[in-house]
């Protein structure tokens, strides 16, 4: 397991995110249970609640309170997705509970506010991206919590890099829709083939900055998935990446 140093150390503040040895070091790794035991050890962080997004590439925030804490606990326990809905991205100002999402090649943005104490977490696929997961999740920190944008500390775990993300000029219509024609401009890589090379974690960037998230606050492991052979990668092995083994990115607030 790993960290986001930038966060943890300076912080009350614990991330993690798994890479392929997890699986095989832990017993009974594909059930919930036994991985959350192992987060609780490693972050060394009593975890009274746990929640994992019920990701389908939205631009859907669920957002976790003292007040509804409990209710979603009792129905994440379920696994009912229609009692909760849909969504891509956590926020909380709950100490003790942790965020997590599941990615084998999407961007894991992990988001602190440190003056109002509030951590968020989002699963930014291209879909996600062109669906405003990004923006709402840092909007949903905004309304819920009071957050000033520009406090907000950001740090992106390991993905699939601008060199090695290969796409068709169909993601590039989809980006024209949200973005500027600058900015997909400088998103987007033309190859000979006809095919371009997208640059996720910019696309990232470039909506935080326009949230007011500073730029100095953004953060890069500088981690790709695709080429390193420590982490899940749904392109590197060309097929479906089942979710026991994606890369599992938590945030929580000590």
């Amino acid at each position: 397991m790993n960290s986001i140093s930038i966060l943890d150390d300076r912080y009350p503040v614990k991330t993690v995110f798994t890479d392929n040895s997890d699986g095989q070091s832990h017993e009974g790794w594909h059930r919930v249970e036994c991985r959350n035991a192992a987060f609780e050890e490693y972050l060394r962080v009593p975890l009274s609640h746990v929640f994992y997004a019920y990701e389908e590439h939205t631009g859907n925030v669920l957002v976790v309170t003292s007040e509804n804490v409990e209710d979603l606990e009792a129905m994440d326990k379920d696994r009912i997705p229609e009692q909760i809905g849909e969504y891509d991205a956590l926020a909380t100002d709950v100490p003790h509970t942790m965020l997590c999402i599941c990615t084998a090649d999407c961007l894991p943005l992990f988001l602190y506010d440190p003056r109002q104490n509030v951590a968020a977490i989002a699963h930014c696929g291209w879909r996600g991206i062109c669906n405003g997961i990004v923006s709402n999740t840092a909007r949903s920190m905004v309304e819920h919590f009071g957050t000033n944008p520009r406090d907000v500390v950001a740090a992106f775990g390991p993905s699939i890099c601008k060199g090695c993300y290969e796409v068709g000029g169909e993601l590039k219509d989809a980006f024209a829709r949200r973005f500027l024609p600058q900015e997909v401009q400088r998103l987007f890589t033309s190859l000979p083939s006809g095919k371009f090379l997208l640059d996720s974690r910019n696309a990232v960037a470039l909506e935080l900055l326009r949230e007011g998230v500073r730029q100095d606050k953004i953060h890069d492991v500088g981690i790709c998935t695709f080429e390193s052979d420590d982490y899940p990668s749904f392109r590197g092995e060309g097929t479906y990446v089942k979710a026991e083994r994606q890369m599992i990115s938590g945030i929580v607030l000590t």
